[in-house]
């Protein structure tokens, strides 16, 4: 018997120091994402990676603010990963997209792939609905975001005086807002938005304008040194909505 055990414990130590330990890095604290300790889209993804990695790999998330990410992806970036500087590699990153500052060539220099089809939409009050087809659609009306957020031709406008930027606290909030008709418009991500109207079904009654902003997918990031684990993403059914 005892020997069994040890034998249960051998394999056991085995398997894991055969692991791969993957750091998920995340800046997305928001909802559908975060939502509360432990629950959210980002801690699905984490759950379901680890079911289906069957003891390969060992998915752990680490949230960090979107500069300190900058910081640690800057020698990939810059490509001193591939040559001259040692990097650790055992990395993802969640919900990204190639457009997002990731350096010019970050579609070749990185690994993708796909796992949310989401987009930016534009929200206002069923009693005062703002039909957005473009920016300029905007033009003479108020638009509260969230601070340090960008938004593509909007934020033109905005410094020439054509469209009223006020910054909210957060996008839920923001919501509010428009529900109490304090301000024209919102932007929020579509993926938010349906999380909101489950949680608060007054939502149910703000209006989203049928052209979005800004539709993008929402990626799993890795580096080139990666390949073995990015086909294992792949053959993932990393369907989230």
């Amino acid at each position: 018997m005892k020997k069994i055990i040890s034998v249960l414990i051998l394999l056991f130590l085995t398997n894991l120091m055969a692991q791969k330990e993957i750091t998920v890095y995340s800046y997305h604290k928001h909802a559908p994402f975060i939502v509360d300790y432990n629950y959210g889209l980002t801690y699905e993804v984490i759950d379901y990676l680890n079911s289906k990695a069957k003891g390969k790999y060992l998915f752990k998330l680490k949230i960090v603010p979107r500069s300190r990410l900058n910081y640690i992806l800057k020698p990939w970036i810059n490509k001193q990963c591939l040559s001259t500087k040692e990097c650790k590699k055992d990395w993802i990153v969640l919900w990204v997209n190639q457009k997002w500052g990731f350096g010019k060539d970050s579609k070749e220099n990185f690994l993708w792939t796909p796992l949310l089809d989401d987009s930016n939409v534009i929200v206002s009050s069923s009693n005062s609905k703002i039909d957005y087809t473009s920016p300029e659609s905007l033009i003479g009306l108020s638009l509260i975001g969230i601070s340090g957020h960008k938004y593509v031709g909007i934020d033109d406008l905005v410094k020439q005086g054509k469209i009223k930027r006020i910054n909210g606290v957060s996008e839920v909030e923001n919501l509010h807002v428009i529900q109490a008709n304090r301000a024209d418009v919102t932007l929020l991500p579509y993926s938010a938005y349906k999380h909101y109207i489950k949680e608060n079904k007054v939502f149910n009654e703000l209006y989203v304008a049928k052209t979005a902003h800004q539709k993008y997918m929402r990626n799993i990031m890795t580096n080139i040194k990666n390949k073995d684990l990015n086909t294992f993403l792949n053959t993932l059914d990393l369907d989230f909505k």
